[in-house]
Parts: C-alpha cells; sequence; structure tokens
C-alpha cells in the first residue's frame, strides 16, 4: 500500500472511531509547534470532531502541506485543505471549507525555536445557510514557539496568533481576533511524549478559554501520530464544547 493510501486509511479510522473534536485549525497549540521537521516537507492530515453546547456537530477533515528550511535561520510556508461535515439543529451540510496559504521566516537560537507567519484565509467554503465557510477574506499574523531543555525531554510550546477579520458578502465586519495558548510536558518514553495546557480566544470583550491535552507517538522519523483534546472551562459570550481529533504527519 502507497503512503498516501496508509494516510487516508489513518484519516478514515479515525473519523469512525472517535467521537466528540476540535475545529481544525491549520495551527493550532501543539508540541513541538515552533519546530521544523527533520526533512524539508511534510504533509500533515488530520480529523477532527467537536460538538457544542447549541447541538452543532463538525466532522473536519484537513489536509496541510508544509515547506521549510534552514536551521538557525530559514523560510517556511503552508497550504491548508479543509473538507467539513456539519450537522445542526437546522439541518446538514458538507462541502470544502476556506482555504489557508501561509509563509513566513523560522529560526533556532540554541534551544529556542520559532516560526513566524502571515496567511491569508480564502472564501472558498459555501457561506448560505449552514456555513462551510465565513464568505471573506480574513489574515492571520502568528508566532510559534518551542523551548526544550537540552536532553529534549521537556519543553513549552506556544501560540501567539492575532486575526484580521474581513467583511463578508452582507457587507457585516465582526471583530477581529486574538488566539494565544501553551502547553507543556514531554518525553513519557523514547516514542511517546505528552503536553497539556491552555488556549484562549479574545473577540472583543468576549473571551473563550479552553483546556488542551496532546499525546504524540513517533513511530519513526517520518512518521507521527497525535491525539489532541479540548475541553471548554470558561466563556464569556463565545459558545463553548468538547472535542477531540486525529493528526498524522509525514516528512518526506
Amino acid at each position: 500500500m502507497g503512503l498516501i493510501s496508509k494516510l487516508r486509511s489513518y484519516i478514515l479510522a479515525g473519523s469512525l472511531t472517535l467521537a466528540p473534536v476540535f475545529a481544525a485549525d491549520a495551527y493550532a497549540q501543539d508540541i513541538f509547534i515552533g519546530r521544523r521537521g527533520p526533512t524539508n516537507m511534510q504533509l500533515d492530515g488530520r480529523v477532527s470532531y467537536s460538538q457544542s453546547r447549541n447541538g452543532t456537530r463538525t466532522l473536519a477533515n484537513s489536509m496541510i502541506f508544509k515547506y521549510w528550511d534552514g536551521d538557525r535561520f530559514g523560510r517556511w510556508g503552508f497550504v491548508s485543505l479543509p473538507y467539513k461535515f456539519i450537522y445542526s439543529p437546522n439541518g446538514h451540510n458538507d462541502g470544502l471549507g476556506d482555504i489557508s496559504i501561509g509563509f513566513g521566516l523560522r529560526g533556532r537560537i540554541n534551544n529556542f525555536h520559532w516560526f513566524s507567519y502571515g496567511a491569508l484565509m480564502l472564501p472558498t467554503g459555501d457561506s448560505e445557510g449552514i456555513a462551510l465557510g465565513t464568505g471573506r477574506y480574513d489574515k492571520r499574523m502568528g508566532l510559534l514557539t518551542t523551548y526544550l531543555t537540552s536532553d529534549k525531554k521537556f519543553e513549552i510550546d506556544g501560540l501567539l496568533e492575532y486575526k484580521v477579520v474581513g467583511e463578508n458578502r452582507e457587507g457585516i465586519n465582526l471583530p477581529n481576533e486574538l488566539k494565544t495558548g501553551f502547553v507543556a510536558g514531554g518525553e513519557i518514553t523514547d516514542k511517546i511524549r505528552f503536553a497539556t495546557g491552555l488556549t484562549g480566544l479574545i473577540r472583543e470583550s468576549n473571551c473563550l478559554i479552553n483546556s488542551r491535552s496532546v499525546i504524540r507517538y513517533t513511530s519513526s522519523q517520518s512518521l507521527h501520530f497525535e491525539l489532541v483534546g479540548d475541553v471548554g472551562i470558561n466563556s464569556r459570550n463565545i459558545t463553548t464544547g468538547k472535542s477531540i481529533g486525529f493528526q498524522a504527519r509525514y516528512n518526506f
């Protein structure tokens, strides 16, 4: 079985066996979020399922293609292609979501790794009725960081992202958003790592705080898998929920 067929099998298995998950962002708080992979290119496949308190359920399947170069300093970029299935009390819709394209600079200062980026979200998803997309162009600017101890057994990972929300097709311009988060943890065995922490979303005077836990299994230098779980723990005027996600990444 070829690589793409294997990844499709892993992703399909995840979508059938994982219940309640998070809507897959191109970048979300994660283990080694600021550290480049061992090769110049990576294929990142994600399946997530989320359920909110208002009864809306979302199954998302995203493929993210990444490129990076350099060690102490370099460039990087990504393209994210999401496909969504949304079930709400008002009906169902499925199809392509909003595609994201981003690029930026990256580097390493001893054991501190970082990525900076700017990204554009394109209104490729259906924004009518039960929306798969936003119907607008959004711009995102962010910083991803990872600090590792010298033996690489302990890590702290951080994310900071600001989204400039565009005007949608109805002429509505929603507030801009600030996302932040961190997880901390490290090596359990030579193949398994675990980290946990918090993520936050701020939209004007409204906010949402989730707890997040991540466990990673590294099969080889080329391939690893992750389970990611989110639980809403505090909110002001933003719907909370629970989620779990499966990720498979291949470096080539």
